[in-house]
């Protein structure tokens, strides 16, 4: 059995500035790291063989102050590009407020919680709307993410009770529980960062702890 320790990255400067993350990157400002290490503390009794995060900057970030504070610094951070968060196409970098308005006035004037529960929409409403190309379908987003976690799994299964640390994004943890826990996407809201969520492979599936 292994358990997934999936964390969100701690809070980034474009963070700060109410700006929508997506490929777009930034540093961790001077929350992000204080509570990126007071979760590695929280976390000091936890024992983990590996971890993995996006090839982002903040996410690195986040990994290297979780191991400071836990006391894993041997371990070597594998980072994957599937961790990455969903791509918003032009509207990386945009204001929040603006971003979330237009997504729900493209769906018909969903609210924020709502959205929650219409991911592959949004996604299909990003794609349609984006001038760039580079905006990701729900099910490129789904499969890579379904990929990189089977991959973990894979790698890791002959260890026995393995913990795996993850450091990702917060529309990729939605994606985590749309695949893997359904049920308990209605009452995810916001996730918060350096939010940490427990997903266990028994060898067969993946699903989530409570």
């Amino acid at each position: 059995m292994i358990s997934f320790y999936v964390v969100r990255h701690g809070e980034s400067l474009l963070n700060s500035l109410g700006k929508a993350q997506g490929w777009s990157d930034s540093p961790l400002t001077a929350n992000g790291k204080k509570t990126a290490m007071e979760l590695g503390t929280e976390l000091k009794e936890t024992a983990f063989r590996a971890i993995y995060t996006s090839d982002t900057m903040r996410a690195e970030q986040t990994a290297k102050l979780i191991l400071s504070s836990n006391g894993n610094v041997s371990l070597k951070i594998q980072k994957d590009i599937r961790l990455r968060e969903w791509c918003l196409g032009n509207m990386e970098a945009e204001q929040n407020s603006i971003f979330s308005q237009r997504v729900s006035d493209w769906l018909g004037g969903t609210s924020f919680a709502q959205l929650n529960r219409r991911l592959p929409d949004v996604a299909a409403a990003i794609c349609q709307h984006d001038t760039t190309g580079v905006a990701e379908s729900f099910a490129d987003i789904s499969n890579r993410l379904k990929s990189v976690f089977t991959d973990m799994a894979q790698s890791n299964l002959h260890n026995a009770h393995s913990n795996i640390l993850v450091v990702t994004h917060a529309f990729a943890i939605k994606t985590l529980f749309y695949l893997f826990a359904p049920e308990k996407l209605p009452a995810i809201d916001k996730v918060k960062h350096t939010a940490i969520f427990q997903f266990i492979y028994d060898g067969n599936t993946f699903f989530f702890q409570e």
